[in-house]
């Protein structure tokens, strides 16, 4: 590793040697908010009517303390815009509250306290509308009924395969490819933006409606962000940065299914149900979080969602909540009313993985227009040549 600090105390840095210092950072909150006995304190859970589960973690080796020290010092980007120096300033912020939290992981309050900070506590109003959706009042959105699905065939890892490299091919994705994965759930399937690559599990099996899904999702919102992000020249705009931009980023990806008719009343329902459980089970315990989902969901889908916004606990016993997973709903709404509002917005969210923020800056000259927007047609194309 090159010495990164060697700009001891400067209160100014250019934009390569900030983001030589962003890029050492290592804060993969959802790896270490996984419990290292999640499967042992799942079958305990099951195997009782009482247990509440008491979760362990192992925080990855890293220098954060030392690189946010050397970055607190920063105060102003030296070759860039002002208002891209402000954007990298509040990153520094914001980076440090994603490494606190991570270093969090395991107390209760603190996890609580600082997963609030960052990604917000639900409204009133989202967590009404959470709970009428969870009542089957789905009138405002487009959704298919999960049961009703024609799933099609399944298809199998080389058919998978062929899938995304067509997609590649003609969204003009260049070095991407597909790859196997060891350490990826059953049937899973992961972004690499890094390495390029889309990770899947070797004996993989889905339906026709799930990999169309999936694409939609996956490449044609992050990967596209992503891509158009670098392009930029600023690389923060390719990678996670602030937390501001995960309601765009998870919104404008549930917007993209619902437009091409993949969003499921069953994915709606769950993401809706993830915002009831903030709202409602910061002081509740895992076991009567679990109850209380019981009337909404299957057993094993009130587990999913009541571990969801309980990870990162220890003994769930005891109150607290893990705030993350609201970002999806209320991200999805509110791309919704942007949409709705104003349909020329949804080139401009393609710009880069930016918020609604800072659209205003492809308006203002300050960002391209992105090189890459998919639409439905683009879509019907790929999956007429992929054979799906």
């Amino acid at each position: 590793m090159l010495d990164i600090f060697t700009k001891k105390g400067k209160s100014a840095l250019t934009l390569e040697e900030v983001t030589e210092l962003l890029q050492h950072l290592r804060i993969p909150l959802s790896l270490v908010f996984t419990p290292t006995n999640l499967k042992e304190e799942k079958k305990k859970f099951f195997s009782s009517d009482t247990y509440e589960p008491v979760f362990e973690y192992k925080v990855v080796k890293n220098r954060n303390d030392e690189i946010l020290k050397e970055l607190a010092n920063v105060k102003l980007i030296s070759d860039v815009d002002p208002r891209i120096s402000d954007f990298y300033i509040k990153l520094i912020e914001s980076k440090k509250l994603a490494s606190d939290l991570m270093h969090s992981v395991g107390n209760n309050d603190l996890v609580t306290e600082l997963s609030l900070k960052k990604y917000r506590a639900p409204s009133a109003t989202l967590f009404r509308n959470s709970a009428r959706v969870l009542r089957g009042k789905l009138d405002n959105y487009d959704v298919k009924i999960n049961k009703k699905i024609d799933r099609g065939e399944k298809l199998h890892y080389e058919q998978i395969e062929n899938v995304f490299n067509v997609a590649f091919e003609m969204l003009g994705l260049e070095g991407w490819s597909v790859a196997t994965s060891k350490n990826i759930s059953k049937n899973g399937i992961k972004v690499g933006i890094k390495r390029k690559q889309i990770l899947v599990d070797s004996n993989i099996t889905r339906s026709e409606f799930k990999i169309k899904k999936t694409l939609i999702h996956e490449v044609g919102t992050h990967v596209l962000r992503s891509i158009n992000g670098f392009e930029t020249g600023f690389p923060a705009l390719g990678n996670a940065n602030l937390t501001s931009y995960l309601d765009i980023e998870e919104g404008l990806a549930t917007w993209n299914e619902e437009s091409m008719g993949y969003l499921t009343d069953k994915w709606l329902k769950k993401k809706a149900g993830m915002v009831w459980a903030i709202y409602l089970g910061e002081n509740l315990s895992f076991r009567e979080l679990y109850n209380a989902l019981s009337g909404n969901f299957l057993k094993y889908s009130s587990w999913d969602i009541a571990y969801r916004v309980k990870r990162g606990l220890e003994d769930t016993s005891y109150p607290g909540i893990y705030g993350k997973d609201i970002v999806y709903f209320r991200g999805f709404r509110k791309v919704k009313r942007i949409l709705e509002k104003d349909p020329t917005m949804y080139e401009k969210f393609y710009a880069g993985k930016i918020d609604y923020k800072r659209t205003r800056w492809v308006d203002e000259g300050l960002l391209a227009k992105p090189k890459i927007v998919p639409t439905k047609e683009m879509w019907k194309e790929i999956f007429k040549k992929a054979g799906i």
